[in-house]
């Protein structure tokens, strides 16, 4: 991301931007994306209604000629109405575009008559990442005016003046943008205001001296008449002497009265429109009448459901929703509306739905927040070629306070596939019932998080090709740690410090001979807003889920007959082949009979390590010893259990614990003279982050080919002990061996930089919506979907997918997971 303050020089200096206070926090760098579904229908819908739209603008005087009723007085309006020269070309439009609760699409007004937006979709067209829906907007806006310029007039050069109102910052920007796009085209702009132009000699002059043939208007039709000489300009454009673009007749369907138009048609079932037609205008744009005195009862008795709004209104003024208001401010706003002289529509509210997106802030960093997205699809030639976003945090698009961002389309390799029950009560029984097989097949007792469910009855689906990507990813990961940490554990004088191992455990790791990387280790994967995926962190020690990947997983897929392949059926056995060699190798050293698994008698470590002993059972003869490691002894440098004379051990207790907790020290000694550990104590290298660190150290020294470090580089994200100019200012301060999210610091907060911590670039990781179950109720949330990989023999064995806040913690809901 480049820095913030020099991005928004670019913007305004480069892309003429108007300057504000707030100019810092106006353009955000990080893309949102829309569904491909959703962009599609976009489309479909803007460039269908366009057509329709088109088609009745055309037979206003004719067919359509009840649309001037709709159409509020302004002082130009009969004479506007009156022209009688062939419509212009439409050149600009843009619909005001919102995304309802349900994922329909509804445009809640039409701008024909002067849209902006076009400089800030064609900055953000030029930001390189992959389903950029405004990438070559620019050009396109270019060879549009030019076209129809060209069919006007022949001229080598042709002079265009671009109409606005200098005291507008906005358009006044928007003319110099347009002058320096076109300068090196047969398009001379010249900006011009309302003073600018007159009439000599039946031919339209900018200053009194440059002929003007094309007037490119961004001055609104219902104010005409504040221009010098606009009665002999409009003769002047019904005698084909000049071009307007857009024509004034626009503002026909430029009025919100014009949805109330298309909705009368509908409702009186009018021949003037096909049923097709009807049915788009049903499905896309909201119910919108006159208000008047006899819908005034049903406006007040209703009012969270309507907003009423001023026929020629603009930049979101004289728009009024009923659920910002008290019963009597809404009765008193109603009163001085109809009483006002102009027209207003009523219109259904749309149930906008809010999206996570980022907002620039003071300190170059990117805000997550969620935000209302008024998205503002851009038609040009009748078909749709950009959309212009503004994030707003309230369901007003204010520009005081609203933000911008780049825009993409992409189909997003995760997905939540809700499952809907007949009531609420049969969707408490189906979970009652899992909860209990669970119980009684793994001795489960995680299904609730204080009053949260912990367990999601919605599953996520994997596309196949980030599927197969996660596990090359995860082999070659687990290649180059095999390549990396024999090299820490032969010089742990060095690397043991920058790790955050205790000097008292090295001599354990050292003697650990094991060629396996671990017994079973977790690599946790996120994709990010680009679609990429990351490598987080790797939980090479204790992984968690088991019951859930191995129990839920399959009694989901049974019951609910998920079609999609589980990716956790060989996951049981791929840890037991391992399990069985790492003991295999033990006993090169030492006759093993009984082992020890043991936990700290957590409740979730005591359903997973259960899970462990049961497959240990299965890996030969030998007498497995399941218990508390707090009741483990030591005598004579041997290690016990309850009587029994251990000779291996699955501890799912992490290895720095024996030093940091003094009770569990007087098992250092036999540990480190005797090797005992089925997940070996090597492990703790590749469980620190500050491995991450490390590997990027390592880049460019020689120790790893190129494709290594590349691999790095795509899948990490940057990770560094002391923070340095290559860390961007978005990132997480995490301790070294910190453990489900604990102590884990974002850049937005004052960190202790005396503590060990690593700093890593954030992920910003693209939340999906979960149902989030509560002993009160029930409420959609964005949630950030972690994909836990499993590890043994360095293959991709299985998922176990969580899905919380930004930074995963206690909190997180369990997903099962299928492959698609």
């Amino acid at each position: 991301m480049k820095n913030q303050l020099k991005f928004t020089e670019d913007v305004l200096f480069n892309n003429y931007m108007v300057s504000s206070s707030v100019e810092e926090f106006v353009h955000s760098q990080i893309p949102f994306f829309i569904d491909k579904n959703i962009c599609g229908n976009i489309r479909a819908y803007s460039e269908e209604i366009n057509r329709i739209s088109l088609k009745v603008l055309s037979e206003i005087n004719g067919r359509h000629k009840e649309l001037l009723k709709y159409v509020d007085d302004f002082p130009l309006k009969k004479k506007i109405f009156a022209l009688k020269c062939p419509m212009s070309r439409v050149y600009w439009t843009r619909y005001d575009t919102f995304i309802d609760t349900n994922d329909d699409i509804y445009f809640a007004e039409f701008n024909y008559d002067k849209p902006c937006g076009q400089k800030e979709i064609a900055l953000t067209g030029k930001e390189e990442f992959k389903g950029n829906l405004n990438e070559g907007f620019e050009e396109r806006l270019k060879d549009y005016l030019i076209e129809i310029s060209r069919e006007f007039v022949q001229d080598e050069k042709i002079n265009v003046g671009f109409l606005m109102d200098p005291a507008h910052y906005e358009e006044f920007h928007h003319s110099y943008y347009f002058k320096d796009i076109f300068k090196d085209t047969c398009i001379n702009i010249i900006p011009v205001g309302t003073n600018n132009l007159s009439v000599i000699e039946g031919d339209v002059y900018a200053f009194s001296k440059i002929k003007v043939k094309v007037i490119l208007r961004m001055f609104p039709a219902e104010y005409l008449q504040e221009v010098n000489n606009i009665d002999e300009i409009l003769d002047c454009f019904n005698e084909g002497r000049v071009l307007i673009v857009n024509d004034p007749r626009i503002i026909a369907i430029q009025s919100k009265g014009y949805f109330a138009y298309l909705w009368d048609l509908v409702k009186r079932d009018s021949n003037l429109l096909s049923a097709v037609e009807k049915k788009t205008i049903e499905s896309c744009i909201p119910y919108t009448e006159i208000l008047s005195k006899d819908n005034l009862a049903q406006c007040l008795n209703r009012k969270d459901k309507y907003v009423v709004k001023a026929c020629l209104g603009r930049y979101s003024e004289e728009v009024y929703l009923g659920k910002l208001y008290n019963d009597d401010d809404w009765n008193k706003q109603l009163e001085a509306v109809l009483s006002c002289g102009k027209m207003h529509v009523l219109q259904h509210l749309i149930d906008i739905r809010q999206e996570h997106c980022y907002a620039p802030d003071y300190n170059n960093r990117n805000t997550p927040l969620t935000a209302y997205g008024n998205f503002g699809v851009y038609i040009m030639d009748n078909k749709s070629c950009g959309i212009l976003v503004r994030w707003s945090s309230s369901l007003l698009t204010n520009d005081d306070y609203t933000w911008m961002s780049p825009l993409g389309e992409d189909e997003y390799p995760l997905k939540i596939e809700k499952r809907h029950f007949d009531t609420e009560e049969k969707r408490v029984d189906f979970y009652e019932d899992l909860s209990e097989e669970l119980a009684f097949k793994y001795d489960y007792t995680g299904p609730y998080t204080n009053i949260l469910e912990y367990i999601s009855l919605d599953n996520m689906i994997i596309k196949r090709s980030l599927y197969n990507e996660m596990k090359d990813a995860g082999h070659k990961f687990c290649s180059i740690l095999k390549k990396v940490c024999p090299h820490i554990k032969e010089n742990l004088e060095l690397f043991g410090p920058i790790l955050g191992i205790p000097e008292r455990l090295y001599k354990m790791i050292e003697i650990s001979s094991t060629s396996e990387l671990c017994a079973v280790g977790r690599i946790d994967f996120a994709v990010d807003d680009l679609g990429k995926l990351n490598i987080l962190e790797f939980n090479s020690e204790t992984p968690a889920g088991f019951v859930e990947s191995m129990g839920i997983n399959s009694i989901m897929k049974s019951r609910l007959y998920i079609k999609q392949e589980d990716p956790n059926v060989n996951l049981k056995n791929s840890i037991k082949n391992v399990l069985k060699n790492i003991i295999n190798e033990i006993e090169k050293h030492k006759h093993v009979k009984n082992i020890a698994v043991v936990m700290s008698w957590y409740y979730e470590d005591i359903f997973n390590t259960n899970v462990i002993s049961e497959i240990l059972k299965e890996c030969g003869s030998y007498n497995i010893i399941f218990g508390n490691i707090y009741d483990m002894k030591v005598m004579d440098n041997k290690i016990y259990l309850y009587g029994n004379e251990i000779d291996a051990i699955y501890r799912y207790y992490p290895l720095d614990w024996f030093y940091y907790d003094e009770d569990m020290r007087k098992f250092i000694e036999p540990l480190s003279t005797s090797e005992y550990l089925i997940n070996p104590a090597h492990t703790l290298i590749s469980q620190s982050k500050a491995l991450f660190a490390v590997l990027y150290e390592l880049i460019g020294k020689g120790i790893l080919d190129n494709s290594e470090e590349q691999f790095i580089e795509k899948y990490i994200p940057y990770t560094t002990i002391q923070k340095d100019k290559k860390l961007s200012h978005d990132f997480l301060a995490k301790p070294y061996l910190s453990r489900e999210g604990n102590d884990i610091e974002d850049s937005f907060k004052e960190i202790d930089e005396d503590k060990d911590y690593i700093y890593q670039d954030r992920v910003n990781i693209r939340p999906l919506r979960l149902t989030e179950h509560t002993c009160l109720g029930a409420e959609e949330k964005f949630q950030f979907p972690i994909i836990g990989a499993y590890i043994a023999d360095d293959v991709v064995c299985g998922i176990y997918t969580r899905m919380g806040e930004a930074v995963t913690d206690i909190t997180a809901k369990y997903v099962s997971t299928y492959i698609e």
